[in-house]
This record gives structure tokens, C-alpha cells and sequence, in this order.
């Protein structure tokens, strides 16, 4: 009974790390917002196309979502689709799917006829707090009709949170070799803890937070080398969709892949929820230099994770 009360304490915490950059929901209706729609690109505003050029000069392209926002995949397939009719041929990788899954599902890609109703099930999608996946379907729909490969990227889950729970030392000696981690960078750690601090509702202290930063490392490193691993096998690029705090350039997984393959021009897209209150751009970044643009959507209508989970944050807290 412990041990499933420590699983289901430790889902909490993992499904709020999910949603790390998603805000809080407001009354305002978001159609009344002046940021809405534009895109911020280094101190001014971007037009559609200009976004297109500096995403296509750029090996990687980060696109950082909110999970559960619809339009932010709108967005995500209309870039991917631009970067195609610009000559460009990236791979297509998810944070969403796990290493493990990469060999079944390049075996269901390889078949030009493929099902890809099916691939849910050979990803596992199903039981792990993604939204729906109708909302990345058609991403995967636009690299399979161009023939390009759809890439596992994530640390497997299983493994995540062994690590959340016990720390560096569940990685397998091989694995950990290959990631290569280090010491971890205090100025980084104390920037991400803060992060959680507030997205787990500044019930939990950070110092109780800390596996967490160290499965965000582990996961960060693990989907960096994916990529790098791709890139040496010989792809164009890649695209990556993603968390929008995993897309950070300072605290996400840019530098690792920056320290694995240098030469990798990278460019990080964060989609952006408008706040009511906040109709300055800048404010809407976390630390200056954390992404390369914002595109301004509407938000997404969510319950407050707050509330929902607050009890369970609660009795992490207390030891309980």
C-alpha cells in the first residue's frame, strides 16, 4: 500500500512537470488580446514568412508547446509544412515517444501503406497523461507522406522515474556512460527548481524537488542524444516537438545537444498562451535568451492544477 501511495504521489508530481509552462487559466476572453496572433523574434515583431526563412536556415527546430492547447499543433503542422515547401526535409522527433518504442515504430513508418491509427498503441500512448492524440496525428500524417523518419527521442518512463525517485544512479552503467551528464550546472539547477517550485504551486520546497531536476536532466540528455544520433546517421535536421520548457535554450535541451554536436545550428520556437495582464513580449520569457520567438495564441480553457492536485502535493509534502 506505501509503494503504490509513492507511485500515484510521484505521478502527480510528473503529470504537473508536464504542464511546467502552462499558465494558470483567466477570465479574459484572449480575441481582446494585443499580442495575439504575432510573433516576437529579437526585440520586434516577425511576419509569418520572415519566421519560415530563419527556421529553415537552422538544423533543428524546436517547436515548444503546451501540451493540451489545440492551436499550438495547428501551428506546429503548418511550420513543419512550410519547411517542406522550402526544400527542407527534416525528421520529425517527439518528446512524447519513448526510445524504447523506436524500433516498432520505425517498423509501422517503413511501409508506405502503413495504419497510423496504430501508432498509439506501438508508442504506448494510451495511460500516460498525453492529451488526445487526434491533436499529433497529422504531424506524423505530413512526415509519413514525404518519406521522412519520425523519431523516439524521450528517456523511457519507466526509467524516468526511477531516477525521479532514487536519483542518477538508476541509469544503467551504459546508458549513464553514454549520456554523459557530469555535474550538474548550479545556475541551470537553481533556475528549473524554481520552475517546478511554482509549477507544483509552491506547496513542495525545492530541495524536495530535486529528483525531479534530475530526471528532467536525464530526459533532456536522452532526447538530445537522439538527436544527435540522427543527425550523425545522416538525416537533413529535425524538428522537435515539444514541451515548450524543454525547447529553453539556456536551461532545456539545446545545450545539451550544443555540447554533442556543436556545429548543429539550432533555432527554439516557444508557443505562447497570452496572459490578460501582460501584454509586454519580454515578460513572457523566463530568463533573456530562452527561445529565439514567440508566437502569441489564444489560451487553452483548463481546470487549475492547483486545485486538482493540491491534495496530493499536499501529502507529498508532509511525508504522507
Amino acid at each position: 500500500m506505501k509503494k503504490r501511495a509513492a507511485r500515484l504521489r510521484l505521478s502527480v508530481l510528473m503529470l504537473l512537470a508536464v504542464f511546467l509552462c502552462a499558465p494558470l487559466p483567466a477570465a479574459q476572453a484572449a480575441g481582446e488580446h494585443p499580442l495575439l496572433g504575432r510573433i516576437w523574434w529579437r526585440g520586434g515583431f516577425l511576419a509569418e514568412e520572415a519566421l519560415w526563412k530563419w527556421m529553415a536556415q537552422a538544423r533543428v527546430v524546436y517547436l515548444g508547446e503546451i501540451h493540451d492547447n489545440p492551436i499550438h499543433h495547428q501551428l506546429q503542422a503548418r511550420a513543419y509544412r512550410a519547411l517542406l515547401e522550402r526544400g527542407r526535409k527534416p525528421a520529425l522527433g517527439f518528446e512524447m515517444f519513448t526510445t524504447e518504442a523506436g524500433p516498432a515504430l520505425a517498423k509501422l513508418l517503413a511501409d508506405p501503406r502503413a495504419d497510423l491509427s496504430r501508432v498509439p498503441e506501438v508508442t504506448g500512448w494510451r495511460g500516460r497523461n498525453w492529451p488526445d492524440w487526434a491533436m499529433y496525428a497529422p504531424l506524423v500524417e505530413i512526415a509519413h507522406r514525404a518519406g521522412l523518419p519520425v523519431l523516439a527521442t524521450d528517456l523511457p518512463r519507466v526509467l524516468a522515474a526511477r531516477v525521479a525517485r532514487r536519483g542518477l544512479g538508476e541509469l544503467p552503467s551504459s546508458l549513464a556512460k553514454e549520456l554523459a551528464l557530469g555535474p550538474p550546472d548550479p545556475a541551470r539547477r537553481a533556475a528549473v527548481l524554481g520552475e517546478f517550485f511554482e509549477s507544483h504551486c509552491r506547496v513542495i520546497p525545492k530541495e524536495r524537488l530535486g529528483g525531479l531536476y534530475d530526471a528532467w536532466r536525464a530526459r533532456n540528455r536522452m532526447m538530445a542524444l537522439s538527436l544527435a544520433r540522427a543527425l550523425r546517421g545522416g538525416t537533413e535536421g529535425a524538428i522537435l516537438i515539444t514541451g515548450a520548457g524543454h525547447a529553453d535554450r539556456i536551461t532545456g535541451i539545446p545545450p545539451d545537444l550544443a555540447s554533442l554536436v556543436p556545429e548543429a545550428g539550432q533555432f527554439a520556437l516557444a508557443l505562447v498562451e497570452v496572459r490578460p495582464e501582460e501584454v509586454r513580449p519580454g515578460a513572457y520569457l523566463a530568463r533573456p535568451g530562452a527561445y529565439d520567438a514567440l508566437w502569441f495564441t489564444a489560451r487553452h480553457e483548463r481546470g487549475d492544477p492547483c486545485v486538482r492536485f493540491r491534495p496530493g502535493l499536499e501529502r507529498f509534502r508532509k511525508g504522507g
